[in-house]
């Protein structure tokens, strides 16, 4: 660990800022399998996915969601592109049925590490659950475009 900081290559976990009223998704149990969610068997997933989502009032729509799996912008999905341009997507629409609300999302089909990690994000499992880490660099990057919605806490 002191060897990739020391290389500047220091590490955040990435979480949706609390605080604000964020969309909530329902319902998605038996429309997309988490298990298939790595690179290895996300082509067995439907490229697009239409998931339920309660939103109350003066709702807020981030440029990231991590509950309950890793969901980004249009523009966020353009940042990550620069560092990994062969990182899969998967288009995911959210729509409140009561409201008759959408918002459009991209899943990213992240890479799964450790603390040796050298990708700009990559998820890695911590207390039974997925965490996202990103890079320094790529935050950086994220927050000067305008990102909203990110919280970040350093890895050490």
């Amino acid at each position: 660990m002191m060897e990739r900081m020391s290389e500047g290559m220091e590490y955040f976990a990435l979480k949706t800022q609390g605080g604000n009223p964020i969309p909530q998704i329902s319902s998605w149990y038996g429309k997309l399998d988490e298990r298939k969610l790595n690179r290895e068997h996300y082509r067995e997933l439907p490229q697009n996915f239409l998931l339920d989502m309660k939103t109350g009032t003066d709702i807020l729509y981030p440029d990231i969601l991590t509950t309950p799996f890793f969901l980004v912008s249009r523009e966020v999905m353009n940042v990550l592109r620069m560092y990994d341009e062969d990182m899969p997507f998967l288009y995911v629409i959210l729509f409140d049925i009561d409201k008759g609300e959408d918002a459009f999302y991209f899943l990213p089909i992240l890479a799964e590490g450790n603390d040796d990690c050298r990708e700009a994000i990559y998820r890695t499992k911590s207390k039974n659950q997925w965490e996202i880490r990103i890079r320094l660099d790529l935050a950086e990057s994220l927050l000067a475009r305008g990102a909203e919605g990110m919280e970040l806490r350093k890895i050490v």
